[in-house]
């Protein structure tokens, strides 16, 4: 488990506490985390908790901030969100996530990378590359890092594969 440092960063603007403050409104009236056989759902305790927890935490003042505790509920509600939790339903119990969603999801990124800093072990470090090595190998290759430019070997051996 990486170290998480919380820091209080002096450049959270307001639009960040309102990028926070819109997730959580979004997952408190559409996410819902519990399901039942009958094709109900509801939005569990703890889910509801973890929204009011993150609402109420928000400031929204002159100078705005997100304390290190409040870093620690957003990131709990996010977690919570990410996993068995969608906002989406469709025909034959289809459950999924929205593309709304997601991009918020990238927004409360944007902001906690702002207010959190992970520290990796070495065994973590190593855990991690080699996950992105057996996870690259799906990846087409680029030229000089530029998604645009893919080597034309790349593609030819791709389209015999």
């Amino acid at each position: 488990m990486p170290t998480i440092i919380y820091r209080d960063d002096p450049n959270i603007s307001l639009e960040d506490v309102s990028k926070i403050a819109a997730f959580a409104d979004h997952v408190g009236k559409h996410c819902f985390d519990e399901f039942a056989d009958d094709g109900s759902r509801r939005r569990s305790e703890s889910l509801s908790g973890k929204v009011q927890a993150v609402s109420g935490a928000l400031d929204f003042g002159a100078d705005p901030h997100i304390t290190p505790e409040a870093a620690k509920t957003i990131i709990a509600l996010k977690d919570q969100a990410g996993g068995y939790c969608f906002d989406h339903f469709g025909e034959r119990g289809h459950m999924g996530k929205t593309i709304g969603l997601l991009r918020m999801f990238q927004d409360v990124d944007d902001v906690l990378g702002k207010l959190v800093t992970r520290h990796l072990s070495p065994e973590e470090v190593e855990e991690a590359e080699a996950e992105w090595a057996h996870e690259s190998q799906f990846y087409l290759n680029t030229e000089g890092g530029n998604p645009n430019i893919i080597r034309r070997d790349d593609m030819g051996s791709r389209a015999g594969a």
